[in-house]
C-alpha cells in the first residue's frame, strides 16, 4: 500500500508541476525552462497530498470518485486561505511589506487550516496531521502566501490555484481508484 501511495504521489507531483507551469505561463510568464529543479520537491508534495487524501477517504470509501476528488481539492485550497488572508491584510497595513512575525503566524495558520479542514472532514488525528503537512508543503511551494492584493495577475494566479487543486483532486481520485482500491478492498466471496 505504501509504495502505491508513493507512486501516486510521484505522478501527482509531476502532473501538478506541469499544471502549475501551464497556469503560470497563461497568467504571469512562462517558466518551462525552470521545471527540472523543483521535481524532487513537487514529488514530496505529491506524496504528502496523496497521504492526506488516503487518510481523508479512509473514513468513507465512497469519497473515491470525481466529486470526492473535487471536494478534496477545494478543501486543500481553503485550508491555505487563512494564511493568505492574514499575509495580504498585513501587506496592506504595512505598505506592501510583511512584518517579521507574519511568516511564523502564516505557517501556524497553514497548520491550523490543514488540521481543521482536512482533519475535520475525516474526523481523525492522522488526517489532521496529513492535512497540516499538506498545507505547509503547499505554502512552502508558493514561497509563502501569495500577495493576492498586489496585482490582478497574482489574484488570477491565486484563483487559478483553486482550479489546479480541483484538477489535482480529480487526478488523485482516479489514480487512487485504480491503484489503491483494488488492493485495499478484499474481494467478496459468496
Amino acid at each position: 500500500m505504501f509504495l502505491r501511495i508513493v507512486a501516486i504521489g510521484c505522478v501527482l507531483g509531476v502532473a501538478g508541476l506541469a499544471l502549475f507551469a501551464g497556469l503560470h505561463a497563461l497568467v504571469v510568464t512562462p517558466v518551462w525552462t525552470q521545471l527540472l529543479l523543483p521535481i524532487p520537491f513537487v514529488i514530496a508534495i505529491g506524496i504528502g497530498v496523496t497521504w492526506a487524501y488516503h487518510e481523508y477517504v479512509a473514513v468513507v470509501a465512497n469519497r473515491v470518485n470525481a466529486y470526492g476528488g473535487l471536494r478534496f481539492g477545494v478543501m486543500v485550497w481553503v485550508a491555505a486561505f487563512p494564511a493568505t488572508a492574514l499575509a495580504n491584510v498585513m501587506r496592506v497595513q504595512q505598505g506592501g511589506t510583511l512584518p517579521v512575525w507574519a511568516g511564523a503566524v502564516s505557517l501556524a495558520l497553514a497548520v491550523a487550516g490543514g488540521m481543521l479542514v482536512i482533519g475535520g472532514a475525516a474526523r481523525t488525528r492522522r488526517a489532521a496531521v496529513a492535512g497540516a503537512l499538506t498545507s505547509v508543503a503547499l505554502l512552502a511551494a508558493a514561497a509563502g502566501p501569495l500577495p493576492v492584493l498586489r496585482s490582478g495577475r497574482v489574484a488570477e494566479l491565486w484563483l487559478g490555484l483553486l482550479i489546479l487543486e480541483c484538477a489535482g483532486g480529480l487526478i488523485l481520485a482516479q489514480l487512487y481508484k485504480r491503484w489503491i482500491l483494488p488492493v485495499a478492498v478484499p474481494p467478496v466471496v459468496a
